[in-house]
């Protein structure tokens, strides 16, 4: 699909996201919310928390969004944050923190590690659509 303006042919790219969690349900359904939403958003999953600095180093086209999960067996999200904050080049990249846990301490370490916010992962898949809904609006992926 492309755009036509009197000086040429722009092609749309659609913004993208990058999940980063070792549950494959929870990626199959964030794919499948983001896939639902009138506007194109491009997904790529991940596994875990250490595939994500090679994936954006080896990248030509950096995520509009990161959606890091906390709870993840071999680098969990705290982790993965701290590298990606570390790392002048992917340092300011927007990242949502998801959990399925309500300690509040989950959300603070998140926010001090430098998230640009910490959701609770809803329970059922409406929800999970409401709230990548919002993600698209907040962060103008539509």
């Amino acid at each position: 699909m492309a755009f036509h303006y009197s000086t040429g042919t722009l092609p749309l790219t659609p913004p993208s996201v990058w999940i980063v969690d070792d549950d494959e349900d929870d990626r199959l359904f964030l794919r499948s919310a983001f896939e639902d939403m009138t506007n194109p958003v491009s997904v790529l999953t991940l596994n875990d928390g250490d595939q994500l600095l090679p994936k954006l180093a080896n990248s030509a086209e950096l995520p509009q969004l990161i959606l890091l999960d906390i709870n993840m067996t071999r680098q969990d999200g705290f982790e993965t944050l701290a590298q990606l904050r570390n790392s002048p080049k992917f340092a300011s990249l927007p990242v949502v923190m998801l959990t399925t846990s309500s300690d509040n301490s989950d959300r603070q370490r998140s926010m001090a590690l430098g998230a640009d916010q910490c959701l609770t992962k809803p329970a059922s898949y409406k929800q999970l659509v409401g709230l990548v809904k919002g993600l698209t609006e907040q962060w103008a992926l539509a």
